[in-house]
């Protein structure tokens, strides 16, 4: 190869690397910044568990993490942490505190239902015995409340495709009609998803968008309409760097589960907003 076509070919080569390397970390995920008087909860996370001991740790000893449990996923949970990582119960079976390192954080018992994994996503915040979710969606919503939990529609206008590799869609009007009576169900809904990313920006599949900002965007607009403020949450999958780089902030004052759901009931929490890369994203979804 003369030197010229060398060159040539090095420099696409340098171009093509760090091409992929903006697009991959397109976003930086810092840690949310300090606000006096409150904390960052981060209710809707699904940790691994294939992790080592100290990064779980660290990752909990700050902030609220609702440990999210669903059919589908075995991630970290509110008993691994309480039974194995040693979290003192505030709140039994709810609740508990982890102190790690100089650091103190809190872990709150949380699970992501959904009727045969296609219809709406409820999460369900502060509930002790797991719920059916094989069952209607307006009747998880009532179970939830039957055990003093909190209920809330999880990215309420994107639902899973069932199939690989595009995960999720927008949802169908007929689906939106479910959901918009389960807002007059639910405690709030989530209308940031931090993993609905711009994956392949404003470009779509056989009608499947690969750009799901929209969808936080409609869910705002859905959340004015029915009188919410709306949450942000991680939804963190596997990759720990993801948890808590989206939440909401709520006093810190004597903070318990029922102060939490006092807190999102009456409104008084501010979103943190911040979408996970897309290399994260990859990597959580199709890594672990």
């Amino acid at each position: 190869m003369k030197r010229r076509e060398f060159l040539a070919a090095l420099g696409i080569t340098t171009l093509a690397v760090a091409g992929g390397y903006l697009y991959l970390n397109d976003q930086k995920m810092e840690k949310p910044p300090k606000k006096e008087g409150m904390i960052l909860a981060d209710l809707h996370a699904h940790p691994g568990r294939n992790k080592s001991r100290e990064g779980i740790l660290e990752m909990l000893n700050w902030g609220v993490t609702g440990l999210t449990e669903t059919n589908v996923y075995n991630g970290l949970t509110y008993n691994d942490v309480v039974n194995e990582y040693g979290a003192k119960e505030i709140e039994r079976g709810i609740f508990a505190e982890v102190n790690y390192n100089g650091g103190k954080g809190y872990v709150v018992k949380s699970q992501e239902c959904s009727e045969r994994n296609v219809g709406p996503h409820i999460l369900a915040v502060g509930c002790m015995k797991l719920i059916d979710d094989d069952q209607d969606p307006r009747k998880i919503v009532e179970d939830i409340h039957k055990q003093g939990g909190i209920a809330t529609i999880n990215h309420p206008l994107v639902t899973p495709t069932g199939n690989w590799p595009v995960k999720y869609r927008m949802i169908k009007p007929e689906e939106r009609k479910v959901v918009e009576e389960l807002c007059r169900m639910v405690d709030e809904i989530e209308v940031f998803n931090a993993q609905n990313i711009g994956l392949i920006p404003y470009f779509s599949v056989g009608g499947i968008r690969l750009d799901m900002r929209l969808a936080n965007e409609l869910a705002k607009e859905l959340a004015t309409e029915y009188g919410f403020k709306g949450t942000a949450a991680s939804d963190a999958h596997s990759r720990l760097e993801q948890v808590k780089c989206s939440g909401i902030y709520v006093p810190e004052t004597n903070i318990s589960f029922e102060a939490l759901k006092d807190h999102i009931k009456n409104k008084r929490f501010e979103r943190h907003e911040q979408y996970v890369s897309r290399g994260s994203f990859l990597m959580g979804h199709f890594v672990g």
